[in-house]
């Protein structure tokens, strides 16, 4: 099955150039669509962090709500509890490519979906 169009995924990344953020410690997620024509940037989403210790899930479900266009959310790690949430959202949590480059992961989890 060939994909026509993009799909919309988030990063947790410091830098944009490698999956290197825990989810919940991201305060900015990157947001790409990506295809078989390659990987775009579209814009970065600034988020409250919400693995602050005080069991805060009002944080965890504005991050969610907040990617909710996304397919897909990358990153370093993600706990149990935002993998659940993630998943009932429909959002696929993705942290198989922990401190790979961006547009190579992006690019190899695509063709997965691709084939």
């Amino acid at each position: 099955m060939s994909q026509t169009m993009p799909i919309r995924v988030a990063v947790a990344t410091k830098d944009r150039n490698q999956i290197d953020e825990h989810f919940g410690q991201a305060e900015v997620f990157t947001v790409y669509d990506v295809s078989a024509q390659g990987v775009a940037l579209i814009e970065p989403r600034v988020v409250e962090h919400y693995c602050t210790g005080d069991g805060n899930d009002e944080r965890r479900d504005a991050i969610v709500r907040a990617l909710s266009d996304c397919r897909a959310i990358f990153a370093a790690r993600i706990g149990d509890g935002p993998r659940k949430k993630l998943s009932a959202a429909a959002i696929e949590p993705v942290d198989a490519y922990a401190f790979e480059p961006v547009e190579v992961a992006l690019g190899a989890w695509y063709a997965t979906r691709a084939a």
